[in-house]
């Protein structure tokens, strides 16, 4: 029986080559005989490299049902697969404790998915787990951002547009600054950082442009171009920038729908 969901979304990920090489050699060199989380499931590439990688048993979590029945077939050819249609920031989790968990969080500044939180759910069962990846290294910069329909429209601060690699025009206005890195080996407490940017040019600002680089495992950096590596847009009150005098940014993040940035010219 076919299963007719929207593919496009799961299509654009089992394509993504590189990003998908990194994580299946990080698997295979972690789990063999051990317990594995796959945490966001989806129709099943993690889970099926961490079994094919002789895990001892591997529980798929997935909450949703269309994408299920696919995660699902993985049991026809995998006993030790238990897939589990359920929300993970809830459910009771099963008795077997996870030495290994995969939780493959692409969104940049993973301000839009509820992963981080999961994540540190089952690492206060299992502190000792391995979790792929290893770290996340986050990234802002000034940018002055334009739309090219000649629409007379302006976004009001906080807007926020997430992008996937999509064309847009933004003029760079400072050149990026690492704001911080998440260890993803333990539990990760919410950030309250502060940057200073310099601006290229004298100029105007209207947003931050956020991202951020996945260290899948130790030392081997996803690529920015090439994967599904998003970008996120955050507007802010337009503000005159002059070349050379610093911005300081205050980035306060609680990995949900928190997220805060706020702006000084120094």
């Amino acid at each position: 029986m076919k299963i007719p969901i929207e593919t496009g979304f799961h299509w654009g990920m089992l394509s993504d080559y590189d990003r998908n090489a990194a994580y299946r050699a990080a698997i295979k060199a972690t789990v063999r005989g051990l317990v594995v989380y796959d945490l966001g499931a989806g129709v099943g590439p993690m889970s099926y490299y961490a079994l094919q990688s002789g895990a001892r048993r591997v529980y798929g979590f997935e909450i949703d049902r269309q994408t299920f029945p696919y995660l699902r077939r993985l049991t026809r050819t995998f006993p030790q697969f238990i897939p589990r249609r359920t929300n993970i920031l809830r459910c009771r989790l099963p008795r077997d404790t996870p030495q290994v968990v995969v939780c493959e969080m692409w969104s940049t500044w993973l301000s839009g998915w509820p992963m981080v939180q999961a994540l540190n759910r089952v690492l206060r069962r299992a502190p000792a787990a391995r979790v792929i990846p290893s770290r996340g290294h986050h990234v802002a910069q000034l940018v002055q951002a334009r739309h090219r329909s000649g629409f007379p429209i302006q976004f009001p601060p906080g807007t926020e547009a997430t992008l996937f690699g999509d064309p847009f025009a933004t003029t760079d206005m400072s050149l990026p600054v690492l704001a911080c890195v998440t260890d993803f080996q333990r539990r990760i407490p919410p950030i309250d950082a502060v940057v200073e940017l310099v601006p290229l040019t004298t100029g105007t600002v209207n947003a931050i442009r956020l991202y951020s680089y996945e260290e899948v495992s130790p030392g081997r950096m996803l690529p920015r171009i090439g994967t599904r590596g998003d970008e996120l847009l955050r507007w802010i009150t337009p503000m005159r920038v002059h070349q050379g005098r610093r911005v300081q940014v205050r980035i306060r993040h609680r990995w949900d729908a928190g997220l805060q940035v706020t702006l000084a010219d120094g």
